[in-house]
């Protein structure tokens, strides 16, 4: 078993605008707007990292050796059903052809976190060819709306930004520093979605 995935397109959106940034880190002069706006980047993909989820509408691809390495999606959207879409799934045959397989002989659960592939009744699931990748599934995860992203994980992004900016090397000498970063952590972790220690790439 051996599963890998990886992002085909992302959404541009971001949870925090620049000016909410700016609030936050109570920061009015504009000379900081560029490097404010990578530390919105920066702390919204750790969120999503961290929790194995994605906040808008991003087209994944998953690939496996078999047909098991696709029945448990690695990549949730944020707690929401109607935010996860199957759109293909592809396998190489016995004669190592990649075929288009019929979505109506599949059963897609949405509603698990992570979401799940299944056989549809009455269904059995062809030979795959000897090799690497021999399955791979693409599905749409996340919303397009900033306001369907919790307030809880929109502070974890604030915290992480606000981290960053007032800390911009991994030592701070000459001051006691808190581990501000923890309070991230526990909004986080009720949203965190678990992949059983397989590698998200």
């Amino acid at each position: 078993m051996a599963r890998n995935s990886y992002i085909q397109t992302i959404s541009a959106i971001q949870c925090v605008t620049l000016d909410e940034a700016k609030i936050h880190l109570r920061v009015s002069q504009s000379d900081d707007d560029n490097y404010i706006t990578s530390l919105i980047i920066a702390a919204q993909q750790n969120v999503e990292n961290y929790c194995n989820i994605m906040f808008f509408r991003t087209t994944v691809v998953q690939r496996g050796d078999s047909w098991g390495d696709i029945s448990s999606l690695l990549i949730s959207p944020i707690k929401s059903s109607a935010d996860i879409a199957l759109v293909s799934i592809k396998y190489y045959d016995a004669d190592n052809v990649q075929i288009t397989a019929n979505l109506a002989d599949f059963i897609f659960d949405k509603y698990s976190q992570p979401a799940r592939i299944g056989m549809a009744p009455d269904f059995s699931l062809p030979s795959l060819a000897g090799r690497i990748d021999a399955v791979e599934a693409t599905y749409s995860v996340g919303t397009t709306l900033a306001s369907k992203v919790p307030l809880a994980l929109k502070q974890a992004v604030l915290i992480f930004i606000g981290q960053w900016y007032e800390n911009r090397q991994e030592a701070v000498v000459g001051r006691s520093v808190g581990v501000v970063p923890m309070a991230a952590q526990y909004l986080m972790n009720p949203y965190r979605i678990q992949t059983l220690g397989i590698d998200v790439c």
